[in-house]
């Protein structure tokens, strides 16, 4: 009886989920709710956005006239066009800008339904996290995600040794997805163990490494040391969570914080090997967070696609714990109070990881230890 509910439950939920007024009203209200959350003030990095404009506006190099800007030009070029459709007007920029991001969301929310479903994507597009972030601090790793999405929907899992026009392209495109925010600077990494030839390998290496490397050459004549300072060189501040939780202090004495997460990047590309592409990318975000040395907000939202894929009672903590974060943390919009709860979201994210590769061991664990005092408890009696 209990079986049959569930199953007409499940069918009810599906019928639901495949229905276009309800794909729209998602669609409108996850648009709407982000550009309300623009309304809730600016941001530090909101104000570094408006000196690349100016920049941007009088023909300068972004590289040689500021520090407020670590990352890749795509960034800087994308800044100039919404500033240009804002009639230089910083008000305006302001919204045009969490505009133009909330359809780099809306972008990412049809790849997840296209690989994963409804259901997934709805999570996704309405989860807070990705709310606060696209809306109020008008960070734009959203457009790196969505770069990368776009690449291994065209590398479409070709892991042999043909390299095809089709397959070159998600390379050229996964390396504007790394010059635009380099958040997936290791992830051809990933894609190299799954190929199966050493030429393959060293084609998926080289090309997105080449096209974020070529993106500095227009500014490297006036702008070399600001990009060697503040791109190639540039260290944030270190808050280590996952580094001073989980990691023993035996191996803190022989590793630091950078070295293990960079040698975790490259261990979960063994660990993915198998998985397709799209897993594959998802995970790299997670693990990516997850073991960071330095973090701060905006990296939050960046697992929030991975959250939404293998939703689980963790990432559902997760994304409790970070909403709540980002309500009150000091560079939040205070609408909870004040605080600071990023080592908890960092844990839960760690704890979801766990969760998702080593939930059937831990289950077996589980249940082999409560047999084990179920028989030592019958011995006593």
């Amino acid at each position: 009886m209990l079986v049959g509910s569930r199953n007409a439950n499940e069918m009810q939920l599906k019928i639901i989920l495949q229905n276009r007024w309800v794909l729209l009203l998602v669609i409108v209200f996850g648009l709407a709710i982000r550009m309300a959350a623009a309304t809730l003030g600016d941001t530090f990095d909101m104000h570094s956005w408006f000196i690349v404009a100016d920049i941007a506006q009088h023909g300068g190099n972004v590289y040689a006239e500021t520090a407020r800007y670590n990352y890749g030009p795509i960034w800087f070029w994308m800044v100039h066009g919404l500033d240009l459709l804002s009639g230089h007007h910083r008000e305006v920029l302001r919204y045009v800008v969490a505009g133009w991001l909330s359809l780099v969301d809306l972008g990412i929310f049809f790849f997840v339904m296209r690989f994963a479903g409804r259901l997934p994507a709805f999570l996704f597009f309405l989860n807070p996290i990705s709310i606060l972030i696209t809306g109020y601090s008008s960070q734009f790793e959203n457009v790196a995600l969505l770069l990368g999405l776009w690449s291994v929907q065209l590398l479409n899992d070709d892991f042999g040794e043909r390299l095809t026009r089709r397959k070159l392209a998600g390379l050229l495109v996964l390396g504007l997805s790394i010059a635009t925010k380099h958040i997936l600077f290791a992830f051809p990494v990933w894609l190299a163990v799954k190929q199966k030839g050493w030429r393959q390998k060293i084609v998926v290496l080289a090309v997105p490494t080449a096209c974020f490397l070529v993106g500095f050459v227009p500014y490297w004549a006036g702008g070399r040391q600001g990009i060697l300072d503040n791109v190639f060189f540039y260290h944030s501040n270190l808050t280590n969570f996952f580094y001073q939780f989980f990691v023993p202090g035996l191996v803190q004495l022989f590793v630091g914080s950078e070295p293990l997460w960079f040698g975790l990047l490259i261990v979960f590309a063994f660990v993915c090997r198998t998985r397709n592409a799209f897993e594959s990318l998802l995970i790299y975000t997670g693990v990516l967070v997850a073991f960071s040395p330095a973090t701060s907000n905006e990296y939050l939202a960046i697992p929030v696609a991975l959250a939404a894929v293998f939703w689980s009672t963790p990432f559902a903590v997760y994304t409790l714990i970070t909403t709540y974060h980002l309500c009150v943390d000091v560079n939040g919009p205070h609408l909870l109070g004040r605080g600071c709860y990023y080592d908890l979201a960092i844990d839960a994210l760690c704890l979801s990881l766990f969760w998702l590769f080593w939930r059937k061991q831990f289950l077996q664990l589980f249940q082999s230890a409560v047999r084990e005092v179920e028989i030592q408890l019958g011995r006593h009696k």
